[in-house]
């Protein structure tokens, strides 16, 4: 079997032996179906210029493993002629000519925005065919994108004893007493008396003032849990136990603590709206 001559049939010859199709190899150079078969034909008159169809083909063979040296060489005389570039005109004061009465003179400053607009443009289309050419080009498939796992934020860490310390007052409060059989046989007059609502103490060491809802946690010395709940805004409460003390208070901004009837400062101990310290 005989070697392709030319540059597209090269081309082709290479994409057909890595069994790619032509939908494939126009979606990795970001061009259209067309312009890849005007390619394999060598019928460059119908891509937009020179200077693109010597970047088209360097990317083809880059993206085939071909060197494009050789293919580029013989590329030169198969390319259109391309009309020359006309040259920009330059900028010059314009005499004005007197011809029996005056006529009004051309400044050049007319004419310079059209002279600028010009110069833009060019730039402009020498900048768009200078980019596309540096576009590298890569035979790999599109990978799926990779999953990150987003950092704990130490706010929620901090903030969440709070929440599950509420959680944990909640479900010791909801307990529900439910007699056996033999002692409601032994019961001879049933009688319904209200649930005793529990007083909070008016007297203690620690004195708790809630400006706003908080939640506060206390240990004494025994490890004995003296407080562990929720405080409504506006509520107080005492407590007592045998110092030093380990306390944990959630919306320490809002809170007052005073021990033996003085207030002690919680800023020092405070970071993200929770107090943790021993007191003594």
């Amino acid at each position: 079997m005989s070697q392709p001559h030319g540059v597209g049939s090269r081309l082709k010859a290479r994409r057909e032996q890595m069994g790619l199709a032509i939908e494939q190899v126009a979606a990795q150079l970001k061009l259209a179906k067309k312009q890849i078969e005007a390619i394999e034909s060598d019928h460059y008159s119908s891509l937009p210029g020179n200077t693109f169809a010597r970047g088209f083909v360097r990317n083809y063979a880059k993206l085939l493993g071909m060197d494009a040296a050789p293919l580029l060489a013989d590329l030169e005389g198969l390319l259109p002629t391309e009309r020359a570039q006309v040259a920009l005109p330059s900028v010059r004061e314009e005499v004005g000519v007197s011809l029996g009465s005056t006529l009004p003179r051309v400044s050049s400053s007319s004419r310079l925005p059209a002279v600028v607009a010009g110069v833009i443009g060019f730039g402009l289309v020498f900048g768009g065919v200078w980019w596309y050419l540096q576009q590298p080009v890569s035979p790999q498939l599109d990978t799926p994108p990779v999953e990150v796992v987003a950092p704990v934020d130490p706010v929620a860490e901090a903030a969440s004893p709070v929440s599950s310390a509420a959680s944990a007052t909640a479900s010791q409060v909801a307990v529900v007493v439910v007699p056996t059989p033999a002692a409601a046989a032994a019961t001879v007059t049933p009688t319904v008396t209200p649930a005793a609502t529990p007083t909070p103490a008016t007297s203690g060491e620690l004195r708790l003032v809630a400006r706003g809802e908080t939640w506060v946690q206390i240990f004494d010395a025994d490890g004995r849990r003296v407080i562990s709940e929720v405080i409504p805004a506006g509520g107080e409460r005492f407590v007592s136990g045998r110092a030093p003390y380990r306390l944990k208070i959630g919306n320490a901004p809002q809170t007052r603590l005073y021990l033996r009837g003085k207030e002690v400062d919680l800023a020092p101990y405070t970071q993200v709206n929770v107090a943790a310290f021993e007191l003594k």
